[in-house]
């Protein structure tokens, strides 16, 4: 396998280091039996591991794990599994020996093929998205100035701004209820409509806050795929 400028790549999803090329769109990381690593780009390039309930094989399986996605120079992970518990074990220990700043995306149980088959589809069509170069505080915008759940309220809109698909948020009305919902601060993403454009809610006890997010979609089907993006916000 070689890469565009001639020079020998050890695998079609490696990093080259004569020209600096990218080959991998992003990489998704499976846990079920086994703990898969998943690279999308011309080709899908699957590796896969074994896992052992000790710590130090943990420890030592993340480490690997945070290598391979380094040599391949990508900023995004997928991870997934057989279960929540399982998904989130990957999430955290994907995010804790990561060796870049590396975002990092838990999606919901699928079975191994349906991960890669839906990863696939989505890192291609999140590839004609247009970003924006806008920095994150400038893009809170609207008539409404107040924002509910205090920090942790603002941290999740200031989270969800720095997505680089967001171009604008606009905090809107607050209703309330007559008795407290619990839960703390929450963050949610609702739906997208036909522009492209999301609807959230921030919801502080019995107060809701609606959000609306002004994205670079074209269309709802762009929209769909920002909206996946900021889902993670949500368990964050």
């Amino acid at each position: 396998m070689r890469c565009e400028c001639g020079s020998p790549l050890p695998s079609p999803t490696s990093y080259c280091l004569s020209c600096g090329r990218v080959h991998t769109l992003a990489c998704g990381v499976y846990i079920g039996k086994k703990v898969y690593l998943v690279a999308i780009g011309k080709v899908v390039e699957t590796q896969s591991f074994e896992i052992y309930d000790e710590e130090e094989s943990i420890r030592n399986l993340f480490e690997i794990l945070a290598e391979r996605i380094h040599e391949r120079r990508v900023g995004e992970v997928y991870v997934s599994g057989e279960d929540e518990s399982k998904i989130k074990f990957g999430f955290e220990n994907v995010r804790r020996y990561a060796l870049s700043d590396l975002r990092v995306y838990a999606t919901q149980p699928l079975p191994f093929n349906e991960f890669v088959s839906k990863l696939r589809e989505f890192v291609t069509r999140k590839k004609e998205l247009r970003k924006v170069d806008i920095p994150p505080e400038e893009k809170i915008q609207g008539a409404h100035t107040t924002i509910i759940g205090g920090r942790l309220g603002r941290e999740f809109l200031y989270k969800v701004a720095l997505c680089e698909y967001v171009k604008k948020i606009v905090p809107g009305v607050i209703t309330g209820g007559a008795s407290s919902l619990g839960g703390g601060v929450r963050f949610k993403v609702t739906r997208c409509d036909e522009r492209g454009n999301i609807r959230a809610l921030l919801i502080d006890g019995s107060s809701v806050q609606e959000i609306h997010i002004v994205t670079t979609a074209k269309n709802k089907e762009q929209g769909e795929v920002i909206l996946k993006m900021l889902k993670s916000v949500s368990s964050s």
